[in-house]
């Protein structure tokens, strides 16, 4: 008996050492995606002018929102059906998946250079130089969330260092060069080195676009990516038109949620980490127990909570010669809103444990509902706070939406669990049950 306690306790070390390393993988890609995001804008911001980067910043919003609804519509699919299936399922899926990639990056691309030519301008062609990679940046992000799905994010960190060298070498190497044109060689570089990366990727994957079919699988898909799909654009929709409100009645009071929104940055890259982590683990054990997910879903919220709160906490008592020389002269308005968008941070963190667990369980429109809840919660908070108190009230607004969601997503994943309740939809999802 003691021999097999030993065995069961070795197993379980081993275990826990293999999703200690696919998490720290998790969060090194993730991060390195996001510095590299930030060192391209810095460098742009540096050496452009300041209508040059504003236009660079069109296309950089406009890459930003093609790339979550595609992330909807594919990604996230192919991650909930795919995580437990077998090998040979997964490559299958994979390439489907990358095919639906290539005609969604196509139709992204079509309707950017039909925008592109009705604004015109800097803006215009700062629109045709992302655009026509779309298909090239859709394929890489597909790239990325495959290897999710197998559970191997040391290959994604490796293609998003690629593309990192790619993008910031180039630019670089253009500047030394004496390009003119930087925000057009950036956004072209941009889109190249997405086109590079996806290469490797596929290699590393070992399955290319499966264009025959691809229309089909995302239809069969349809029961996870119309919620998804919806989900995203609504949320999204909601927070940049609070921003954009805010700038209505207080400009400089933009700048203030921005400059917190780069200070809190950190916070998202563990977060969204966290939740393609736990997406996953919970996809691929579709037999897992209740108690098995609910443990899951209060160590993943209770880690993360612990690790936020102690970094907003520094953030909060950061003294403000070091807020000066981070921001500059935006660091007085960024402080007036930084303890609701702290607490706006740490609710949701610790909302991510039972949100990734209903997503993996592919509850999406358990998901769904719930975010039309946030939707309602953010139109009237912020229509009330902005109208009263400008920037600050935004941030209260966001803050108090997090807050309150907090105890649904915990009780949703509990009725979800006593249950037994299935995955949205018919269409059954991809799974190897041994």
């Amino acid at each position: 008996m003691s021999k097999q306690r030993s065995a069961r306790l070795r197993a379980a070390l081993l275990r826990g050492r293999q999703a200690s390393l696919r998490i720290s993988w998790t969060v090194i890609d993730q991060g390195l995606s996001a510095l590299t995001n930030l060192l391209l804008s810095v460098v742009v911001a540096r050496s452009a002018t300041a209508s040059a980067f504003g236009a660079f910043a069109v296309a950089f919003l406009v890459y930003s929102l093609v790339l979550g609804f595609s992330r909807a519509l594919i990604g996230q699919p192919l991650q909930i059906s795919s995580a437990s299936a077998t090998q040979e399922e997964f490559r299958n899926s994979a390439g489907h998946a990358l095919g639906a990639a290539v005609i969604l990056g196509s139709i992204a691309a079509l309707i950017t250079a039909v925008a592109a030519l009705a604004v015109g301008g800097q803006s215009g062609a700062a629109l045709i130089a992302l655009g026509l990679w779309f298909p090239a940046l859709i394929l890489q992000d597909t790239c990325r969330m495959a290897f999710f799905t197998e559970r191997t994010p040391k290959r994604a960190t490796a293609i998003d260092s690629v593309w990192a060298v790619v993008v910031l070498g180039g630019f670089l190497a253009a500047l030394a060069a004496g390009v003119t044109d930087r925000v057009v060689i950036a956004l072209t570089l941009w889109g190249f080195g997405a086109a590079v990366a996806t290469l490797y990727g596929m290699v590393l994957l070992r399955v290319g676009p499966r264009m025959r079919g691809s229309l089909r699988w995302m239809r069969d898909r349809l029961h996870l990516s119309r919620y998804l799909g919806v989900e995203y654009l609504l949320t999204m929709g909601i927070a940049q038109a609070g921003i954009l409100m805010v700038g209505f009645v207080d400009t400089a009071g933009v700048g203030a949620i921005r400059a917190a929104q780069v200070l809190l940055g950190p916070t998202n890259v563990i977060g969204t980490a966290a939740m393609v982590f736990t997406t996953t683990e919970v996809a691929r054990t579709p037999t897992a127990s209740a108690h098995h997910r609910s443990l899951l879903a209060a160590a993943v919220s209770g880690t993360l909570g612990v690790a936020i709160a102690a970094y907003v906490g520094v953030l909060l008592v950061l003294p403000g010669s070091w807020g000066e020389h981070l921001l500059g002269d935006t660091w007085t308005g960024a402080k007036s809103v930084m303890l609701p968008m702290c607490l706006a941070a740490l609710a949701a963190s610790l909302g991510a444990g039972p949100t990734a667990t209903l997503y993996g369980m592919g509850l999406v429109r358990a998901t769904f509902n719930i975010n039309v809840v946030r939707a309602a919660l953010n139109i009237v908070l912020l229509a009330i706070g902005i109208s009263i108190w400008g920037a600050s009230g935004a941030a209260w607004a966001l803050a108090i939406t997090e807050i309150v969601l907090l105890p649904l997503w915990f009780v949703r994943l509990r009725i979800a669990l006593q249950t037994g309740e299935r995955p949205t939809g018919d269409a059954p999802l991809e799974r190897n049950e041994i």
